[in-house]
């Protein structure tokens, strides 16, 4: 039998013990090391009325044996969950948001046990996107005047940032953040990207597109930036700029998910491919748009997962992605998007399913 936790820390946040790697451990006590096989991945969701669901397994196995529980009651709905780090150089913590008046943020550093999570209360309102990148915490959301955006270096105390007197900045909500691994911060508001290059101390507006689009997520991957936009044209696209060049941006077509008008609850996600490129991914329901050369070329995929209402998806940088959908369903891939299975259906969280808002995987962005 493996060991699942050491010290409270859940197997896949423990990289060594004692100064040696995991990788090179046999047991421990008497319990097996997991099974790296280029690293176990452990995923959580956050969910409706109180649900988080969380599953460990090896990089590239079938990602099934999914568990539930309500984390405290079903009186909060938790609508997004990120990846990071409890301080600067330190250890594994996980950041999810709620709709709550009086938890608006929580974090865990042992996201699998029932009880780990610790409220924070914030009066800046809620927050729609969260991102970990290079010790800091930055989160953006509802922009209630004065508009602000939240930091930290740990993920329990959280400060603001005053943005309200940027250009064009209104009082609608964000719902896209990202880093690029260094000092460079985007977050998206309507049809409008702002800009950090000095770590999220300060902000700029760094494109207007001036057009009836509204940008959703924001990643970064492999010296490119990516943002999907609905609401372009005729449907979707994901505009794209490099690093270098990140004030020329460049739109895919926009039969992006097959010319058909979409809504919020389509998920973009970036993830590394062996090549060298990005493979992104885009989701309508049960139908995907998929490039594994950093939206250079794509392709439109007809019922290819096997449920529909997807809400969120996030992949680990090796070929394995998992869609969150409602009714406690998930859908997972580990051939980089090319095929998708059942990973569970009608999750149970303690007592009774859920909607599945969304996912993070163990892995510290941008891949």
């Amino acid at each position: 039998m493996s060991w699942s936790k050491l010290n409270g820390v859940a197997a896949a946040g423990v990289t060594s013990v004692n100064g040696i790697a995991k990788g090179s451990i046999n047991n421990i006590n008497g319990s097996a090391t997991p099974a790296s096989g280029g690293g176990d991945n452990l995923w959580i969701a956050a969910a409706k009325d109180g649900g988080y669901g969380h599953v460990e397994v090896t990089a590239g196995d079938a990602i099934t044996g999914w568990a539930g529980y309500r984390d405290p009651d079903t009186s909060t709905d938790y609508t997004y969950i990120a990846y990071g780090k409890d301080g600067p150089g330190g250890s594994p913590r996980w950041v999810s948001t709620s709709t709550s008046g009086n938890r608006e943020l929580r974090y865990s550093d042992d996201p699998e046990t029932d009880g780990s999570w610790t409220d924070i209360n914030i009066s800046s309102g809620k927050i729609y996107s969260l991102a970990w990148s290079n010790d800091k915490w930055i989160g953006a959301g509802q922009m209630s005047a004065p508009q602000t955006v939240l930091t930290s270096s740990d993920g329990a105390t959280w400060g603001t940032v005053d943005v309200s007197s940027l250009t064009g900045i209104t009082t609608t909500n964000s719902f896209g953040i990202a880093s690029d691994g260094g000092n460079n911060w985007i977050f998206a508001q309507q049809d409008r990207l702002y800009a950090s290059s000095n770590h999220g101390d300060s902000w700029y507006l760094l494109e207007d597109f001036n057009d009836a689009r509204v940008c959703h997520q924001v990643a970064y991957s492999n010296d490119r930036w990516f943002v999907w936009c609905t609401n372009v044209g005729t449907g979707d696209v994901v505009t794209f700029a490099d690093a270098a060049s990140s004030g020329s941006w460049t739109d895919t077509a926009d039969t992006l998910l097959g010319g058909a008008a979409t809504g919020p609850h389509i998920a973009a996600c970036v993830s590394t491919a062996s090549s060298g490129l990005s493979t992104v991914i885009v989701v309508n329901s049960n139908d995907i748009w998929r490039s594994v050369d950093s939206c250079a070329n794509g392709s439109y995929m007809v019922n290819v997962l096997p449920y529909g209402s997807a809400n969120g998806i996030a992949g680990d940088g090796n070929g394995n992605w998992v869609v969150v959908h409602n009714g406690g369903d998930i859908s997972y891939s580990t051939d980089d998007g090319t095929t998708w299975s059942s990973g569970v259906e009608n999750l149970v969280f303690d007592s009774g399913t859920e909607n599945i808002n969304h996912i993070a995987v163990n892995k510290y962005l941008p891949l």
